[in-house]
């Protein structure tokens, strides 16, 4: 579903009125399956699906699928009671041409149950019918559960719901449960079905803003088990939008010990707080990669469930760049499938009644035409489609990463969760914390949504900045294995103090991380004026005195880091008159001065420690890159500080390109792996890759086959147009 976040509930409106319909209706209205399923051709039928904690398996070999969500465009959301089986199989035709092996599609909840716990044999009948076109032309089925908002500002609620919570009510939570496990009774075994979606973009907005981490925990929890009472094959996923970067309930760290995997639908489009740029823009064309490493970061694969942008906004064939730039970084990053928001454009027959009537960006999102005739976006997907099936997945996994950005514990953890607070057992005077509300019946939660807009976009920036400067960024968890990273790197507000908690580590995190350092790791951090590093001297080699207040900042190099020489400058402009805006006054004890602010203070410092290094910025950096409209897509250099830290760290990619604009991600094996490149610039780049290993040959994976790369010596170049992505197969 596409939708802006920031619409108020007055903009909601239940269309339930079309989904009353009488008994007698449901039976005329079923599919009759001994004329109307789709022919199948001998030994054409799908076989099981597993995840092997990587990527989906098939018998025995490793796929990645790739498809859209089916909303038909014609009859859209009352395709099931406006049934046509021919023009849903011709729908099912073009997408096995366009390459579809997955489709993702809604199981209307008042449609299977009109009555509570009364369940209308028909919807299952059509179920099954589209089961049979599945296996006909090899299009595994995603079906998504309990749809409540699908399409714009549509609300596709249940007629006996009468106010109920779906996420909170013992009722309702009972109903939804056996009716999943009638899911799971009906189709345990049906190999065409590659995964259960337990519902799309909860919480549902109906409920927005009334759903706590407690509810979406169990509510997850009781809807797995629902369907494992009778379903042991299928993997289960949530299909959710923006609940890691909007710190939602339904965030991967609360659902992860329930589902098999995780799924993001990165509409940068619709996140200005952390995109403020074009669409079609470096930036933006990070979006799938960033939230797909944010939630890998609590250890389940992660799939592209919805992405894109409509054509009645944007150019077709911007929406296709965009597409295809965002899909390739997140292949690269690790996705296990990418299915995007959508198949078809609605017909203008649709254009006279609600969704569609009040949500005109909602008619242009297909990769096709209503007609079926192929859009940008169709002809790069089919090329896509054949070069991922192309892939010999055997043995290969996600490179690990060279960079662990530190996501703070209160932001992980559930609300209300005590469990890291170091207290233990009865106490005599009990802690109470204003900012818990769990702590203190019917107290409100805080609005934490400023802060965590602040850690997110700070996030973001450095995972960016880290790819420039040819580094693997992930987002490892405080109390979390993040020690197994070369590099560490703590942006603030990550080294912030202050209410809410949730953008900043505990004080006892800096004692692990002087073992870190000492035993050998590198650590980078930022700090604003608001920072707080217990016996900072210790680590950075220099401590905090006072704020430092400044509306710009410029940063001159008085020593040479990198290819940084002494006199060279970067500037930053500062975008408000706050203490997370503003840096720091640095007093420098062990610490080496690398640059100096416009005012002569220590602006970077590094420092020795043990068998390790650190540096230290006096100013946010990050935080000041985040709110600068396309800042890169025009010459910016901060991606130079971090290069420098690596070089003199002695942390060496693998795989390094020469232009800060193309990324380069590796999938490894054992001596063989791929490269996957894009270039997120809207300049053809001809861009030398070089590598650290013996790499014997190289070849560039396309539609047609193979194509051999000539190396000159541990390098290659390739063309890469704008935002273009390619794949390169390497073997030693």
């Amino acid at each position: 579903m596409r939708h802006n976040p920031r619409r108020g509930l007055t903009e909601v409106r239940t269309l339930c009125f079309c989904l009353l319909i009488s008994a007698q209706v449901l039976a005329a209205q079923s599919p009759k399956p001994t004329h109307e399923r789709a022919d199948q051709p001998a030994n054409s039928r799908l076989p099981e699906v597993h995840l092997d904690g990587h990527y989906f398996v098939r018998d025995g070999k490793r796929f990645i699928p790739v498809g859209a969500h089916w909303v038909p465009a014609k009859a859209a959301m009352q395709w099931p009671m406006e049934w046509d089986p021919k023009d849903i199989e011709a729908d099912f035709a073009k997408m096995h041409q366009l390459g579809y092996s997955i489709v993702r599609l809604d199981m209307l909840w008042a449609w299977f149950e009109p009555r509570p716990g009364d369940y209308n044999p028909g919807a299952f009948q059509q179920l099954d019918y589209l089961v049979s076109l599945a296996h006909k032309y090899q299009i595994y089925l995603h079906p998504s559960l309990f749809i409540g908002g699908e399409v714009g500002e549509a609300y596709w609620d249940v007629p006996w719901r009468h106010g109920r919570h779906p996420h909170a009510d013992p009722d309702m939570l009972h109903l939804e449960t056996n009716l999943a496990a009638e899911f799971g009774r009906h189709y345990a075994n049906e190999s065409a079905i590659i995964a259960w979606d337990l519902t799309d973009e909860p919480p549902f907005w109906i409920v927005d803003g009334q759903t706590s981490d407690a509810m979406a925990i169990n509510w997850t929890r009781l809807i797995v088990d629902g369907i494992r009472q009778y379903d042991k094959l299928h993997p289960i996923v949530v299909g959710t939008s923006g609940q890691e970067t909007s710190h939602g309930p339904f965030r991967a760290d609360d659902i992860a010990q329930f589902v098999d995997f995780f799924s993001v639908h990165p509409f940068t489009l619709y996140a200005p707080d952390l995109f403020p740029d074009a669409l079609l823009s470096a930036r933006g064309t990070y979006g799938a990669a960033f939230e797909i490493a944010l939630s890998q970061g609590v250890g389940r694969p992660v799939m592209i469930h919805e992405m894109g942008a409509s054509t009645a906004q944007f150019s077709p064939e911007r929406v296709a760049a965009y597409d295809r730039a965002q899909i390739y970084s997140g292949l690269g990053t690790g996705s296990i499938g990418v299915d995007l928001w959508c198949y078809t454009d609605a017909s203008p027959a649709q254009f006279h009644k609600a969704p569609y009537l009040r949500t005109p960006q909602e008619t242009g999102w297909g990769m096709t035409t209503w007609d079926r005739q192929d859009k940008p976006l169709a002809k790069e997907f089919e090329k896509l489609s054949q070069i991922v099936g192309r892939l010999d997945l055997t043995g290969i996994s996600p490179s690990p990463a060279d960079i662990g950005i530190v996501i703070p514990d209160e932001w992980a953890k559930p609300h209300g969760d005590f469990s890291h607070f170091g207290l233990s057992g009865p106490e005599v005077v009990p802690y109470v914390s204003l900012a818990d509300a769990d702590a203190i019946p019917g107290r409100p939660q805080p609005d934490a949504s400023a802060a965590n807009r602040w850690l997110m976009s700070s996030a973001l920036t450095t995972f960016i900045i880290a790819r420039r400067a040819g580094l693997k960024a992930d987002f490892p968890r405080e109390y979390a294995d993040w020690a197994k990273r070369p590099m560490l790197f703590m942006p603030s507000p990550i080294t912030s103090t202050g209410d809410p908690f949730l953008t900043h580590v505990h004080s006892d995190f800096y004692e692990k991380a002087r073992k870190y350092v000492e035993n050998g790791g590198f650590l980078y951090a930022s700090v604003a004026s608001d920072g707080a590093i217990p016996e900072m001297a210790s680590l950075f080699g220099a401590r905090l005195v006072d704020r430092a207040i400044s509306s710009e900042i410029t940063l001159k190099f008085v020593a040479p880091f990198g290819d940084f020489k002494p006199g060279d400058t970067l500037h930053y402009i500062v975008p408000s008159a706050t203490t997370e805006s503003w840096g720091t006054l640095l007093e420098v004890t062990t610490g080496k001065i690398i640059a100096v602010d416009q005012d002569g203070h220590p602006a970077l410092v590094a420092n020795t420690l043990g068998s390790g290094k650190t540096l230290l910025s006096a100013y946010p950096l990050e935080h000041y890159l985040a709110g600068v409209p396309a800042v890169f897509d025009k010459p910016e250099y901060t991606h130079r500080i971090y290069a420098g830290f690596r070089d003199w760290a002695g942390v060496k990619p693998v795989f390094h390109a020469d232009r800060p604009t193309v990324e380069v991600s590796t999938l490894n094996g054992d001596r063989r792996g791929y490269v996957v490149v894009v270039n997120h610039s809207d300049q053809t780049e001809n861009v030398k890759i070089s590598t650290t290993i013996p790499a014997r040959a190289v070849t560039r994976v396309s539609p047609e086959g193979s194509k051999p790369i000539t190396m000159d010596g541990p390098s290659w170049r390739i063309d890469l147009g704008p935002y273009e992505g390619a794949i390169v197969e390497w073997k030693q």
